[in-house]
This record gives structure tokens, sequence and C-alpha cells, in this order.
């Protein structure tokens, strides 16, 4: 191996190893009985109003940290658009927390233009770090009725492993 490799080369053991320990995967996490609460956060619509976690208590709450800028993320909005209004009238609700640092402007005319029709807030640092931090985009985490995070999926994920998630929890 060529020397100059070996810096990238031990970056990715560091996160490998990393990701090992933290109770991080790449794949699905599936809930435990210690599962962890949902953060009670509080973040701006696209109209500037405080929107909580607490505005969607007793309901089964997918939360969504996305950009307009990904790829995979703008190819499983219809996905979720299906899932919500699927599932809405069911005591479902979808959030996306939006990671664009341009503005809401940005996000206002994707949403218009996706035709988005679930919440969508504006996220930033300190509410990926209370998720645990967000390794990659999209990342999801489907929260039961009692606000216990049951499932954390990174990555564009089938929408049907998605909604076997959900029906789990209805």
């Amino acid at each position: 191996m060529k020397t100059d490799r070996l810096p990238l080369v031990a970056g990715l053991v560091v996160l490998v190893l990393s990701l090992s320990h933290s109770g991080c995967s790449i794949s699905s996490d599936s809930a435990s009985s210690s599962s962890p609460s949902v953060p009670q956060f509080t973040l701006n619509n696209l109209d500037g109003k405080s929107v909580s976690m607490k505005d969607f208590g007793n309901k089964v709450v997918l939360i969504d940290f996305w950009a307009t800028w990904c790829g995979p993320c703008r190819e499983e909005i219809p996905d979720l658009n299906n899932l919500y209004s699927e599932y809405k009238s069911k005591g479902f609700e979808v959030i996306g927390i939006s990671m664009d640092t341009e503005g809401t402007d940005v996000v206002k005319d994707f949403v218009r233009e996706f035709r988005v029709d679930y919440s969508i807030v504006m996220g930033d640092e300190t509410v990926a770090q209370e998720f645990g931090g967000i390794l990659g985009l999209p990342t999801k985490f489907i929260v039961d009725r009692n606000g216990k995070i049951v499932k954390r999926l990174i990555g564009l994920r089938p929408p049907e492993e998605i909604e076997q998630a959900i029906k789990e929890l209805i």
C-alpha cells in the first residue's frame, strides 16, 4: 500500500470503529426495551412558526433529516408523501427536518415543486446532535406512540421497509 493512502485508511478505520461503538448502524436499528426517548425539539416551520415534538404526542412519527441538494432525499419524497397520505388518519405523522443552510426560501421552493404534503421544519447541528449525530442524509427515525425511538434508518430505504415499521406501531 502506498504511504499516501495511509491517512485515508486510518480515517476509515476510526470511522468504522466509532460507528460500531456508538450503536450507529448503516442498516436499520430495531428498538429494545431501553429505546431512547425522542428529543423534545422545537424548530421553526417554513412560515416561521414554532413546531415542537410534543405537538405530535400519542402519534407514530417518522422524523426525516434531509436536504434539498440530497439526491436520495429527493427520490424518497414521493414514498413519504404516499405513506403519510395512507396512514395519517390512523395517527401517523411525518416531520421533515431540513438541514439546508441557504434559508427557508430555497426549501419553500423545493416543497412547492415536489409537492411535499407533510410538516417541514428547519434543522441545525444542535437538533442533529440531540439525535446522536446525523452521519448521512437521509436519516429517518421512527417514533412510537410513547415517544420512544424504535428504529433508525440511514440512507434511501425501500418504501416497503418503512411501511412495515409503521404498520407494526399503528
